[in-house]
């Protein structure tokens, strides 16, 4: 019996409430291949065999609440496998994957109960050498296969510069996508616009061609998970083509602010840079001396001349110097702009030597964002709901600009759209009982808006509306069987929905609970999509089990987004497009908000209301994320 289907029995609540979610996804991870053992030899399959029976027996002494002698055993187990895939046999390989995943997932069980084990070898360490994926073709390798052509055909436009908001400095750059959303989808051959503008022909724009071969290895690679083989994912791609890709670039680290300090990044030194270095260093297409501020992990990583901050030391930083006309070469900010006031100076001054600590969201965040998030933070609620008003007004511009929205509004709702007035008014009605419903189900506090300055709803009386919106304004194509969504930053939270006619009025009730109870959740700090929409979907399977036929859907649709996700890091890290990401997020917060988790659920909500990170929140009220998505799936 595998570990996640033993905890499931000691906890019977748990097993009843993960229903059919549970069930398919324990036929997953629990089934163990019967296809024949090819070319393995008589000693190893013993050596299997007592690996396999080993496993058991550490289940039984789990299940017992023998965790020490578990451990002990898991060790010995944990030893024999990596020794006996030391050959490199991809018969062997293929035949203990699964026993690897078995042992993953020990290690999750047993660390949540305080063991400490020896780290596991990732499964790529462990079989590096093998250069044959499951089904015995070849995979496609990111250093060797699409980071050279990428170096020699984007370069120009998206290396060197930031064209159309897009960066390809680094790995962990594309998988961040662009300004308007994700490029690209780890596990998914579809709904990939990346490929989807190399295939028409789009891109490349610098005289180049992407090749068959090239665009069937992208495919490929996304397919297979689009993982990184790499030195450090954080590297600059132009390392490939000097050879250098083996020597991991000195990474400065953002310091947290200790709560001592008397400037703040976000709310003093991020505006001075907007307001001065726009078009040069931030947001240009080409970055003067390649140094770029658009993030704060760029400022930190400075230019060609190197590290602009030396930390505590305002008089030795490069950016205080080229500020001040000192150093040599021209004074900053140039382009025929006025010098800093010696007030700025010092303000930026004062903040390197108090520890240049970042208090945004993510030192990978957009400098815009991180501005935003520090004024909403400190707004009120009316001031911020009339700016999202104007935003959402003005977003309706861009796609219908031809077509004047009906609009109305509540103290927390603002609806527009190209329906009759009556329909637009019935909305509002509708998302404030939402509204009502998600704060009794999440315990949130009534004497306060649930959404610090509202909510956008934008309703279109057509799927082709409803298409189009995706395409203008988050350059995207919506999944089909979608009826609305929603999207949440400091600035905005809106939703949007088709008003086709394709949906009755309890399931127009259904999509008005997910929307509001996920813009919600989402508007938090750094709360991932998988967890605000799971949650979501959660409340709907709560309310509407019977009424909603999308619920049975999401149950069919479930193994197949189980399978996109290979390990942890590809949830966590949003690799995955949103539709497997909520459909994955709505079976792992079903245990999560389990009758016998209910405080610790209700303990992560208080903290995030607070204005904790989610991983901080997620680790104090259960474990790590990490620990707990490798729990559950375990791998």
């Amino acid at each position: 019996m595998c570990f996640f289907l033993s905890f499931l029995h000691k906890n019977a609540v748990a097993a009843v409430r993960f229903g059919a979610f549970g069930a398919m996804y324990l036929a997953l991870v629990c089934l163990f291949s019967s296809a024949a053992l090819g070319a393995i030899t008589p000693e190893q399959r013993k050596q299997l065999k007592e690996l396999k029976d080993g496993m058991d027996e550490a289940g039984r002494l789990f299940s017992g609440g023998k965790f020490v002698e578990s451990a002990e055993k898991v060790t010995l187990l944990q030893a024999g496998l990596v020794k006996l895939l030391e050959t490199k046999d991809a018969d062997l390989q293929k035949e203990t994957r699964q026993l690897y995943t078995k042992l993953q997932t020990a290690h999750g069980k047993l660390e949540l109960e305080g063991a400490e084990l020896e780290p596991l070898p990732t499964w790529e360490q462990l079989t590096e050498g093998n250069a044959k994926g499951a089904n015995g073709s070849a995979t496609v390798s990111f250093k060797n296969d699409i980071a050279p052509w990428m170096i020699t055909l984007c370069a120009n436009c998206h290396i060197n510069k930031r064209s159309g908001d897009f960066s390809l400095t680094t790995y962990n750059d594309l998988m961040k996508g662009s300004k308007a959303g994700r490029v690209l989808f780890a596990g998914s051959d579809k709904g990939n616009p990346l490929v989807e503008v190399i295939e028409s022909g789009d891109m490349p724009r610098g005289g180049g061609k992407v090749s068959k071969e090239q665009l069937d290895k992208l495919r490929k690679w996304i397919a297979e998970g689009a993982k990184f083989d790499g030195p450090n994912p954080t590297a600059s791609l132009n390392t490939y083509a000097k050879g250098e890709a083996g020597k991991a670039p000195e990474e400065m680290t953002a310091k947290k602010p200790t709560g001592k300090e008397t400037v703040s990044f976000a709310r003093d030194i991020a505006p001075i840079l907007v307001e001065n270095c726009t078009g040069c260093h931030i947001g240009g297409r080409q970055a003067q001396a390649n140094f770029r501020m658009d993030t704060f992990a760029q400022l930190l990583r400075g230019g060609d001349a190197g590290k602009v901050i030396a930390i505590e030391k305002p008089a030795e930083s490069l950016i205080v110097k080229k500020l001040k006309g000192e150093g040599g070469g021209q004074r900053m900010p140039a382009g025929g702009r006025p010098a800093l006031s010696p007030e700025k100076i010092e303000l930026i001054s004062k903040w390197i030597l108090e520890g240049a600590a970042f208090d945004g969201p993510g030192p990978t965040s957009n400098i815009e964002t991180v501005i935003n998030q520090a004024w909403a933070a400190g707004a009120k609620h009316e001031e911020l709901f009339t700016r999202r008003q104007e935003r959402a007004l003005a977003r309706w511009s861009k796609v219908l600009p031809n077509d004047e929205p009906a609009t109305a509004k509540s103290e927390q709702v603002f609806v527009l759209g190209n329906v009759p007035k009556a329909r637009v008014e019935e909305l509002v009605k509708q998302l404030d009982k939402a509204i009502t419903s998600t704060a009794k189900a999440l315990d949130a506090p009534t004497h306060q808006p649930l959404i610090k300055g509202g909510v956008a709803l934008f309703v279109l009386k057509s799927r082709y509306d409803y298409g189009e919106f995706g395409r203008m304004t988050e350059s995207r194509e919506l999944p089909k069987e979608w009826q609305g969504h929603w999207k949440a930053n400091p600035l905005d939270v809106y939703a949007v929905m088709a008003n086709d006619g394709s949906a009755d009025a309890k399931q127009q009730s259904a999509l008005a609970l997910q929307m509001v109870s996920g813009a919600y959740l989402g508007s938090m700090n750094e709360v991932p999509t998988w967890f605000a929409e799971g949650v979501a979907r959660n409340l709907v399977v709560s309310a509407n089990r019977a009424s909603d036929v999308r619920v049975k859907a999401w149950q069919q649709a479930l193994p197949a987004a189980l399978q996109r996700i290979d390990k942890p890091e590809t949830l966590l890290e949003e690799r995955v497009d949103e539709e497997s990401a909520g459909l994955v997020g709505m079976a792992l917060t079903s245990y999560m908000m389990d009758r016998s988790r209910r405080k610790q659920f209700d303990m992560l909500l208080k903290q995030l209301r607070d204005g904790k990170q989610f991983n901080e929140a997620v680790t104090m009220s259960f474990a790590a994320p990490k620990i707990i998505v490798k729990n559950f799936l375990g791998k």
